[in-house]
């Protein structure tokens, strides 16, 4: 499923009622009994006190035929039209006319703010069929009070394509925005929902069908970024012949470790072989050997030289990569002063075999990102905001206001693959972007990143290209991190919850593929 800025939701909307035939009329009919028929789902008790807060533009034009279909299904809902009726326009205006002609009751703002707080104190549920994907900047006068008022309440709150005071586009709430409960969006989800703010205040997110079909936007040429779903994951996950063997499976190495970092390459070590790689070695500075042998039950384990507590830079040969399908490099490696001439070495020696580079793999490669781009084989790169700035040389401010456009525009620019790992993680490549809206505060844990990192690899190893590991890699890890949240309290997930929690997804992904 494609995701849209507003002008792009706009056109395609043009192009089907222009091109298509269907009237914007129809649309707005069509979108609003969509929510009608959720909220009567919702709440089927008629008797409940339900708001219904109306707009000037085609969002309010929604909220009369919420309104009129709520009237006529038993409902008494407060319907509130909150600007000047000579404000509204097109299809607006036509439902407007609809509304009054049918003598069903509406409120005006000319009543006053303290009568529309009683309203909104004594309700039940709030629909917010305000400002829609209209607004950018700051919410004006009367709604930015109107907004405050809602949400000092205890209703549930409905939002209308899109809660009122959010930017569609950038995600970012300027001043003040509906926190609603549930967002009903149109025909594809809007961009703003997945970037700054927006994850906070949409609440549950549901995408309903209005006859403009996502397809449209292939007809329109336009390239999109695509929200990674449960179906694209399980088609991304490389697949198990049944009678294969631990060769099958491939072969993952996870290169990495220092003496004060010593849990994360085990990390992706374990995730890598719990995910389904048929070999993992570990490769460690000498050093540490004792502490991770101890602590290893998996991975196979070679050491090279070191020197205080990390890597020297010496001690890798042809024979470390033999057979070897995926390598991650970085996993608590730490900095050094030979890490660049390391990794450049390590790259000399592969073949064509995908890398990823994770955590300070990526300090050691930011002043060398044209050598990423010669390389032959996949280049996947794994930075949290942070990370990306450094690589930039921009601020962590600058990356998170569009984290989509910055992970884009890098991915080109240098031939890579990127997982720009975040509240919501963004994918791209040379090829095309992925939007992943799974994830949550549970997986805020030193250590989450690198079990991401040993999937990813695992997938590789077993045969996924490289867009498709990051798609399923990052969906298992984000999706677990959910699910071990129910089970161990969004305080308690270590990323071992992550791993197990994974293998559950697996097993039922696997069912599905």
């Amino acid at each position: 499923m494609k995701i849209v800025k507003r002008d792009e939701m706009l056109n395609i909307e043009r192009f089907a009622i222009e091109e298509i035939g269907i009237s914007g009329a129809v649309l707005m009919e069509i979108a609003g009994n969509q929510v009608a028929d959720e909220i009567i789902r919702s709440y089927p008790d008629r008797s409940l006190p339900i708001t219904i807060l109306v707009g000037s533009g085609n969002n309010g034009g929604d909220g009369f035929v919420i309104a009129r279909r709520l009237f006529d299904a038993g409902y008494n809902p407060a319907a509130w039209l909150l600007v000047d009726p000579e404000k509204l326009q097109g299809d607006a205006l036509v439902q407007y006319r609809i509304h009054t002609a049918r003598q069903l009751p509406l409120h005006s703002i000319e009543e006053g703010l303290a009568r529309l707080d009683e309203d909104l104190a004594s309700s039940e549920a709030v629909i917010d069929a305000m400002l829609g994907t209209g607004i950018s900047g700051a919410v004006r006068e009367p709604f930015n009070h109107i907004i405050e008022m809602v949400n000092g309440h205890g209703a549930h709150v409905f939002a209308v394509d899109l809660p009122s005071g959010l930017d569609c586009d950038t995600g970012r709430v300027e001043n003040v925005a509906i926190r609603a409960d549930e967002t009903f969006t149109f025909a594809l989800p809007k961009r703003g929902f997945f970037l700054q703010d927006g994850p906070s205040v949409i609440g549950r997110l549901e995408v309903k069908d209005i006859s403009v079909p996502g397809t449209l936007a292939d007809r329109l040429g336009m390239e999109l970024p695509e929200l990674i779903t449960e179906q694209l994951a399980v088609q991304a996950l490389p697949g198990r012949p049944q009678f294969g063997h631990k060769g099958t499976f491939g072969h993952a190495l996870v290169i990495g470790g220092s003496k004060p970092f010593v849990g994360a390459p085990l990390y992706s070590a374990h995730a890598a072989y719990n995910t389904g790689a048929g070999l993992v070695t570990l490769a460690i500075p000498e050093e540490i050997y004792p502490v991770i042998a101890g602590q290893n039950q998996l991975a196979l384990i070679r050491t090279l030289p070191g020197a205080e507590g990390h890597f020297n830079g010496e001690g890798v040969e042809a024979d470390l990569f033999e057979k070897v399908g995926a390598v991650a490099v970085g996993p608590g490696l730490g900095r050094f002063d030979a890490g660049e001439a390391f990794i450049e070495e390590i790259m000399e020696h592969l073949d064509d075999q995908p890398i990823i580079i994770d955590a300070d793999g990526l300090y050691h490669v930011k002043d060398r990102l044209e050598m990423l781009s010669r390389y032959r084989g996949a280049v996947i790169l794994t930075p949290h905001p942070g990370e990306m700035a450094t690589l930039t040389g921009r601020t962590v401010a600058d990356i998170e206001a569009d984290r989509i456009t910055v992970a884009e525009d890098f991915a080109r620019k240098y031939q890579v693959h990127l997982v720009l790992k975040g509240h919501r993680t963004i994918i791209a490549t040379p090829e095309g972007t992925w939007v992943n809206p799974h994830g949550n505060d549970a997986l805020a844990k030193g250590g989450s990143g690198d079990v991401l990192t040993g999937m990813i690899a695992s997938f590789l190893a077993q045969g996924a290209g490289a867009a498709e590991a990051m798609q399923a890699a990052v969906y298992v890890h984000a999706a677990s991190g959910e699910r071990a949240a129910q089970k161990y309290s969004h305080y308690g997930v270590t990323p071992g919850n992550i791993i197990e929690t994974g293998k559950e997804m697996l097993k039922e992904m696997e069912g599905k593929k």
